[in-house]
């Protein structure tokens, strides 16, 4: 969001809409509400997998595209989907229906057709929303900038807790005062 001005003013936008009146209620935080916020964040977990792969064993012998499994093989599936669109974009998550979109996503950011995965996780919906709250009120109350300017972040198959020491962000502006 920060490397993008244009995506971010946009999301500025919605919280500066979101949060005009004061603390939003419960039923404010509606899909049209924080559309472009929402698959922003698809769109960053699709890029950038929390949990890039998985590795299952195989419990029954089987053939996949001609290739015999015995029991007790490993195999690891990547949850980044196949890559379609190779540029960070929020168009595809947009031609997905709002009523099907949660679900959709969650399939799409595992990137493995639902047959391969056992669960989707409980508190899946409950994070997308924390992160867009927290999305939106960095974006009402602050102008981030990353530093240095032309950081590209990187796909990394061995996920860390810690962010880089290479990449550091800068609260540029307060927009407005922090409410007491």
């Amino acid at each position: 969001m920060a490397s993008q001005p244009a995506l971010s003013a946009r999301i500025q936008e919605e919280a500066d809409a979101l949060f005009a009146d004061g603390d939003p209620a419960r039923e404010d935080f509606n899909p049209s509400a924080i559309d472009v916020t929402h698959r922003f964040l698809m769109e960053c977990l699709r890029m950038y997998p929390i949990v890039p792969m998985s590795v299952r064993t195989v419990m029954n012998s089987c053939v996949v595209e001609s290739y015999e499994l015995p029991v007790g093989h490993r195999y690891t599936l990547p949850r980044r989907p196949p890559i379609t669109w190779t540029t960070p974009s929020l168009t595809p998550w947009s031609s997905i229906s709002t009523a099907i979109r949660p679900r959709a996503m969650s399939i799409a950011v595992r990137g493995t057709p639902r047959t391969e995965w056992a669960h989707t996780c409980l508190g899946s919906r409950w994070m997308e929303l924390l992160l867009a709250v927290d999305v939106l009120m960095l974006a009402r109350y602050f102008e981030i900038k990353v530093s240095p300017a032309d950081y590209k972040l990187k796909f990394s198959p061995l996920p860390s807790m810690k962010p880089s020491k290479k990449l550091k962000f800068l609260i540029a502006e307060q927009r407005r005062e922090l409410p007491t």
